[in-house]
């Protein structure tokens, strides 16, 4: 499976780390230079929905507009170029020895997803299985939805979907990729994980965070925001509701989201 590593010119450091991580597993990768969210192009530019942004109340940092734009241009490329499916990694992840056994599983398998997820998460949430690999992984979906772009393997034809749901930037690119209520793509993360963020677990610097806000700053915005909120929670809600009641039938796709137990997490 083709991967490509996001990383931005000056993160040598990260790249050193990451490289040699891949490296060391025997896997074949491509670096991608990332955009920088401080110096758009005017093009870039364009495809930033500042609308969009104060609707939401959503303020976005440069570091991640930029980041946006880099996985745009990555999947952009692959529905112009191929490959079918693809394994997309950011720079401060540290891969699990068992990565190139899951990649070469999930290209095995695939017409089952669109999206799979192969960082944790936040790990307080409920894990509801759906499928299983052939290395013993599982795939399914955490309540309510999966954030982080560290890591993702994703197919040409949901990279078409996405874009055409997503055409422009209105809110982070974790969330845009993991809102399977919008794109109507089949949506997974893997259990156990094989991306670890190490900015996450290790509470290393974010080079997002280090970059200036972009977007509302009048006094409503905290409130467009919330109702935003609202209405997002109250979609994924519905819509894993009817994932996991479908899948599983109603007694126990119920159970899964709401009985005890945390669902294999």
């Amino acid at each position: 499976m083709k991967i490509v590593v996001i990383n931005l010119e000056r993160a040598a450091e990260r790249r050193r780390r990451v490289s040699a991580a891949l490296d060391g597993l025997g896997l074949e990768f491509e670096l991608f230079r990332a955009v920088d969210g401080r110096r758009l192009t005017p093009g870039q530019e364009a495809l930033i929905d500042y609308d969009a942004l104060n609707r939401q109340g959503w303020p976005m940092r440069a570091g991640a507009l930029g980041n946006w734009l880099s996985h745009r241009a990555i999947l952009s490329d692959m529905i112009e170029n191929g490959p079918e499916a693809m394994a997309v990694l950011e720079d401060d992840i540290e891969p699990a020895p068992d990565l190139p056994a899951v990649l070469e599983a999930l290209e095995r398998s695939t017409g089952s997803f669109g999206v799979v997820f192969l960082n944790r998460g936040r790990a307080v949430r409920r894990f509801i299985p759906h499928l299983r690999l052939d290395t013993g992984h599982r795939l399914g979906w955490l309540r309510w939805s999966h954030f982080g772009t560290q890591g993702y393997v994703i197919t040409r034809p949901a990279a078409r979907r996405f874009l055409e749901a997503f055409p422009r930037v209105r809110m982070n690119i974790d969330r845009s990729l993991a809102a399977y209520w919008h794109t109507g793509l089949a949506t997974y993360c893997v259990r156990p994980p094989v991306v670890r963020h190490l900015l996450a677990d290790d509470g290393n610097d974010s080079m997002i965070q280090a970059t200036g806000a972009v977007g509302p700053a009048d006094p409503l915005f905290r409130f467009r925001r919330r109702w935003f909120f609202l209405r997002e929670g109250l979609a994924k809600r519905a819509a894993l509701t009817r994932l996991a009641v479908n899948a599983l039938g109603p007694a126990q796709g119920l159970r899964a989201l709401l009985g005890p137990g945390a669902g294999g997490a």
